[in-house]
């Protein structure tokens, strides 16, 4: 959010003030404005009103009105944004489809900054609004392509997350908008979210009546229905249940030999219900393919302690704790295949290094505790 408002900020140079004279009589409709109220105008506008030769006090109303559109919108904390609220308001009871058909015009004619200032300020005014939060989404997508070209990834990133935030706001307020589920699809996919997108696009399927959006999306959905199955897997791995991952997962391994991430699951499932021979050929085909992984490495090296091939399993840990010092799992890994060699003075030496490192791990705790055992039997 930092950067979005940066960004914003430095907008603020288009902008000048102007106050009224203690005499003036200034009314916007039946709001009577105070003359210690500044008055925000764009630069070029009041470079234009100056070559007319207008009076301060007669600068147009419309310019100023603008100026206060394009304050709300680029400083929302800028003193005076209630009272500019009010006389808004005051001025037009429909300033919100004023505001919205500005914005979209600009990004239309080419001026994308000045659109997203529009609908920002929109979304602003009224936080409810849902079709100024989903074109103020569609701009900050818009702004984001831009980076992308200038191959500015971190700021794309940055626009691209507060656009997902204003679709799901959309969805807060009214969850039957078809286009924020459209839209909200997308950035999971990009966000490699399968499942999540899969049940968003499904929700819009249900509630778009735009034929032509809805072939593009049971198109998109059946291009990525293998990444929804390697999620599904993924997640039954990882929350303990490695049975109905691999059911999942080795149906893609025949489709995708070379999708390391994939195997590395797959090894990870195998490791789980203790086939560690199985494992053990999944981590290394992960390392055929990108040598030198580190969670490969480590992997690998468990399997091998298992498999009682401890000298192996020491290389493995050594060479990815080379390539991720202080990592006190890798760390705790080889130490205690040190104690299953009896090197007690290496194992306790990496068990402490591991507890150095985090001494709130509980398997860390566990392996300490082991070592005191151990040497308390010694003395």
């Amino acid at each position: 959010m930092r950067g979005i408002e940066k960004f914003f900020k430095e907008k603020t140079e288009n902008l000048t003030f102007i106050e009224l004279k203690s005499s003036a009589n200034t009314k916007f409709n039946k709001f009577k404005l105070d003359s210690n109220v500044p008055l925000p105008i764009l630069v070029d506008e009041l470079i234009t009103e100056i070559k007319e030769r207008r009076a301060q006090d007669e600068i147009k109303i419309s310019s100023i009105i603008r100026g206060m559109i394009y304050t709300i919108g680029v400083d929302p904390n800028f003193p005076y944004i209630e009272k500019y609220r009010d006389i808004l308001y005051s001025f037009d009871e429909k300033i919100e489809d004023f505001i919205l058909y500005n914005g979209v015009k600009f990004i239309k004619e080419g001026l994308l900054d000045d659109g997203l200032i529009y609908l920002r300020a929109l979304v602003v005014l009224n936080d409810k609004n849902v079709d100024g939060l989903y074109n103020y989404g569609v701009a900050l997508e818009e702004r984001a392509k831009k980076y992308l070209e200038l191959r500015d990834e971190k700021r794309a990133n940055m626009f691209i997350n507060e656009a997902t935030r204003q679709f799901e706001n959309i969805l807060e307020i009214d969850d039957e908008y078809p286009l924020a589920y459209y839209k909200l699809g997308y950035h999971y996919r990009l966000n490699k979210q399968f499942i999540k997108c899969k049940i968003i696009w499904e929700k819009f399927l249900t509630l778009s009546k735009d034929e032509e959006l809805k072939e593009e999306i049971k198109l998109n959905l059946l291009e990525m229905q293998d990444d929804i199955v390697y999620e599904e897997g993924y997640n039954e791995i990882f929350i303990g249940d490695p049975v109905k991952g691999l059911e999942k997962l080795l149906p893609l391994k025949e489709k995708y030999t070379d999708w390391w991430n994939l195997l590395f699951v797959i090894g990870l499932g195998y490791r789980q219900i203790g086939d560690f021979a199985k494992a053990k050929k999944e981590f290394e085909s992960v390392l055929s393919i990108v040598p030198g992984q580190v969670d490969a490495l480590n992997e690998l090296g468990l399997c091998l302690a298992n498999l009682g091939q401890y000298e192996e399993a020491i290389e493995k840990f050594t060479e990815s704790y080379k390539k991720r010092p202080k990592d006190y799992e890798i760390l705790c890994n080889r130490g205690m295949t040190y104690l299953q060699m009896g090197i007690l003075d290496k194992a306790k030496e990496d068990i402490q290094k591991a507890y150095d490192e985090n001494p709130l791990d509980e398997i860390t705790i566990a392996c300490m505790k082991e070592i005191e055992r151990i040497e308390g039997m010694t003395r």
